[in-house]
């Protein structure tokens, strides 16, 4: 006999088509309050599932909050996930992702003692291939989600992580609403059956755009009576698991993204709509995360926490990652407070780093004048830039950089002076080698410093229109701007090319009438329009080529026929500028590129590509915790079948991508960048999309208006391209990925504080033994006894790390407080809720673990 499992749920958006505060209203007034008046019935049950609703009703409506209390307490009322916010899971950093469940979990667990042991994925566009490890060593046991399965039976199956982490999931054939309406049960049992791999059928029925239905009950008591052969029973979604469970079924076994759309839609053109939410949510993940380890340490040191600021700008954090906000799949209304919430980020956060450098600089040994920060958890060498502030008379000439005995050349980048011709402002761009998780520090020279080459002598050299490196040759085009990149002789690439393409779609999906590029830079496309290179130069500086480029597409020409006998003499239509620059270092095996777009141009999509001449059938891309190869070309293939959402070949990355064979490749790192797509041996970039609707269809949404989605605006585009011999993983393209999206950070030190003399001028925090081993996060637990540091393997090998705190780097002076500083008392593994699950072993202050590929690890540290 089939037991259907009813679950009388709502999918609560926080912003969408409609405001928040609309969205409380409806979620508060018209849904949650009725269900409370169902639950005079014993029988009915309810599915909340994220806590920011359940926060805002504490505030707002305190009794109705212990009707929920008293509710969930007595098993009528289900919350699941129990996440702060329902994420994105393909874009967000794996550490946002992280702070959603903690966040909630905490708070379902502190206001209700529950612990939430279903994964509830009612929207989520898609899911990453560490989100089994992620919800495992969260504390659920469960999955049940909407997008992304790849195969439509069984509905049951064990879906695993890359680490090996197994959870039991269930795809929604018919998506949440499965149940919804109430007179078509049969035809909704008929099919979920017919998936379903025991007689346990879990049957979701809700949605945010109806109130509850108070027939439910009846309804069920009324379909019971009249069918033999199954029942049905308003429960709960653990309920069906434990069912499941015990029905004992072999489940076959899943791995890898559940981010098909051939049952149904994830969208991932979405990863190109409204790309300034993007760049942001990256952005301040990075430096959060930053702040949050810099701030640590400084409460070892004695500075107080800012656990509530902490607290209250993860939310902004947790807000921007929400499944319709970095998406960017909703009206335009919705996003400013989104906008409000970066601009707060970033003067806050500033504000906090800038505490704790005067921490740092009150401790320091050395009286130098430059402190750069490194957040990574390995050496860092990187290009570096600082603003410093002089006053009257004091400095009138400024040559180089002194640290541990060793003179560093340094650029003047920009400057000020006073009328005695002393330096106002000044900054500087200089190359810098930091200690892992540390800080060194800098004296400002008054004689100038020549660059010094590393240990192989060579010096970039720049030849009409090529620069050459130790690392690669790249040769410029002076007609088109584009770039020819050479690795050890021989030809990768050809692009950083500007194509332009026809837009008609909406904020979910990307659709052209017309086949093709309206035009490119190498002046392919339509034969009326062309760009109009107007500037070209490379700059020779001390440390650094730079390539500038500055161009405008016009939609008309004239003569547009016969150009290759032609000269055109008429331009037309402008609603295009661009400026590239692109930056080549002596000692950095990296290009740096920026390119700025004004546009003024409606319903295009604007990409880059470059043309590789590697011939692989995959390529690999970061995701959370960890990486992915999928197949190139997947929009040119033809599929089997009717797909509701045939195959594009779009995707979204982390820092970055990597298309390599067995002898060299090229790694693309992207600054808030994530679309992209691997086609006949050319990668495509995403920059924009220019959107006049939230929904062109009706179907994904309402048919709305999105003026800003236009992109009516002047764009800054930060990447990086990293030519390297062997795979990505030989190339440490990870390590390269964090060190262009979470960089350097420079300060300058007042020289006339007076020092306690506690630290070194060169120290590293923390240093993990294996450059694979990355920390993603270091903070103060959340109960207040010791730290929590979160690592996790980059490369997919077996490793042992060990981990070592407080350590100086260069010198060997040290004070009272740094000795009590130096070793940990306590090591304890902890799951990511923060749990102790059992005492790891010190030896001399030094932590070891051994690593599984990709494997998550969270420790507990006191001091």
């Amino acid at each position: 006999m089939h037991t259907i499992y009813l679950i009388p749920h709502s999918h609560y958006d926080a912003v969408w088509a409609f405001n928040k505060e609309d969205y409380f209203f409806i979620n508060i007034e018209k849904i949650l309050k009725p269900a409370i008046e169902l639950m005079s019935d014993p029988g009915y049950r309810f599915l909340i599932e994220q806590t920011a609703l359940i926060e805002e009703i504490e505030r707002r409506s305190p009794s109705l909050f212990e009707d929920i209390k008293h509710f969930v307490q007595n098993g009528q009322i289900e919350i699941a996930s129990g996440e702060h916010l329902m994420p994105d899971t393909m874009m967000p950093l794996g550490e946002t992702l992280v702070r959603q469940i903690l966040t909630g979990k905490s708070y379902i667990r502190d206001k209700f003692g529950v612990k939430a042991p279903v994964a509830w994925g009612a929207d989520s566009f898609g899911y990453n291939a560490q989100m089994p490890q992620i919800y495992v060593k969260s504390g659920y046991r469960y999955f049940a989600f909407r997008r992304g399965a790849d195969k439509a039976s069984p509905s049951e199956f064990w879906w695993q992580g890359l680490d090996g982490s197994r959870i039991l999931a269930h795809w929604m054939p018919l998506g949440y609403r499965a149940g919804l309406y109430l007179d078509k049960l049969d035809e909704s049992f008929e099919i979920l059956k017919t998936a379903a791999s025991t007689q346990n059928i879990l049957m979701p029925a809700g949605s945010g755009s109806v109130p509850p239905q108070p027939e439910t009950v009846h309804v069920v008591r009324a379909w019971n009576r009249s069918h033999k052969e199954a029942r049905i029973v308003v429960s709960k979604s653990e309920d069906f698991f434990k069912a499941l469970e015990q029905s004992n079924p072999e489940l076959e076994t899943r791995s890898g993204e559940l981010y098909s759309g051939r049952y149904s839609m994830v969208f991932p053109n979405c990863s190109s709509s409204r790309i300034w939410l993007k760049q942001n949510l990256r952005h301040y993940e990075h430096l959060i995360l930053a702040c949050e380890k810099w701030l640590t340490m400084g409460w070892l040191l004695g500075m107080p926490y800012p656990s509530d600021e902490f607290y209250d700008n993860w939310q902004k954090i947790l807000l921007g990652a929400f499944h319709d906000v970095v998406p960017g799949t909703g009206m335009d209304e919705g996003y400013e407070e989104v906008r409000h919430n970066f601009e707060y980020l970033q003067s806050h956060l500033s504000q906090m780093m800038s505490n704790f450098v005067d921490l740092i600089q009150e401790n320091l040994i050395t009286a130098n004048d430059v402190i750069v920060l490194n957040p990574l958890s390995w050496e860092v060498k990187n290009w570096v830039e600082v603003e410093l502030g002089f006053d009257p008379g004091k400095i009138k000439r400024l040559g180089g950089l002194e640290s541990n005995g060793q003179e560093i050349a340094v650029e003047v980048l920009e400057a000020t002076r006073y009328s005695d011709d002393s330096f106002h402002t000044v900054k500087i761009g200089f190359v810098a080698v930091v200690p892992s998780f540390g800080f060194r520090t800098y004296k400002l020279l008054r004689y100038s410093v020549p660059y010094r080459p590393s240990v192989d002598g060579r010096r970039i050299k720049t030849t009409s229109n090529s620069v050459q490196n130790k690392f690669f040759r790249l040769e410029i085009d002076p007609s088109s701007g584009l770039l020819d990149i050479f690795v050890d002789g021989k030809h990768l690439l050809k692009g950083n090319e500007l194509t332009i393409e026809e837009e008609t779609g909406d904020l979910y999906y990307h659709r052209q009438n017309f086949t093709g590029e309206y035009r490119t830079e190498s002046e392919a496309g339509l034969t009326f329009g062309k760009f109009r290179l107007k500037h070209f130069e490379i700059l020779k500086t001390p440390l650094r080529r730079i390539i500038r480029l500055e161009s405008d597409y016009y939609s008309l020409i004239w003569p547009y026929r016969m150009q290759e006998k032609l000269r055109t003499v008429m331009w037309r239509h402008s609603y295009l500028s661009v400026s590239k620059t692109i930056t080549i270092y002596h000692d950095i095996p990296r290009i740096d590129c920026v390119t700025k777009v004004d546009n003024r141009h409606p319903q295009i999509r604007l990409r880059l590509k470059f043309a590789t001449d590697i011939k692989s059938p995959e390529y690999s891309s970061e995701i959370q915790f960890g990486a992915v190869s999928r197949p190139v070309d997947q929009g040119a293939k033809p599929v089997e079948g009717d797909w509701v959402e045939k195959p594009c070949g779009v995707f979204p990355s982390l820092n970055w991508i990597d298309y390599s064979d067995d002898q060299r490749g090229i790694t693309l790192i992207n600054q808030g960048l994530p679309a992209h797509q691997i086609q006949g041996g050319t990668i495509y970039l995403t920059l924009f999309r220019s959107i006049m609707m939230l929904s062109a269809d009706g179907v994904t949404g309402p048919a709305v208006p999105t003026p800003d989605a236009q992109e009516f605006k002047k764009h800054t585009f930060e990447y990086s391209l990293y030519p390297h011999s062997g795979t990505w993983k030989e190339a440490s393209s990870f390590l390269h990925g964090y060190e262009v999206n979470s960089g350097l950070q420079a300060f300058q030190i007042s020289p006339t504080r007076i020092r306690r003399k506690h630290l070194p001028q060169g120290f590293s925090f923390i240093q993990v033994s294996a450059p694979n081993i990355i920390v993603a996060a270091c903070k103060r637990a959340e109960d207040g006894k010791g730290i929590i540091l979160r690592l996790y393997e980059a490369r997919g090998e077996a490793t042992e790390a060990e981990i070592q705190f407080f350590k100086p780097v260069l010198s060997k002076e040290k004070g009272a407080d740094f000795d009590r500083l130096r070793h940990p008392v306590s090591a304890k593994l902890v799951n990511l809720l923060e749990e102790d699950e059992g005492d790891l072993p010190l030896d001399s202050g030094v932590i070891r673990l051994p690593f599984k590929p990709f494997e998550i690890i969270s420790i507990r540290v006191g001091f």
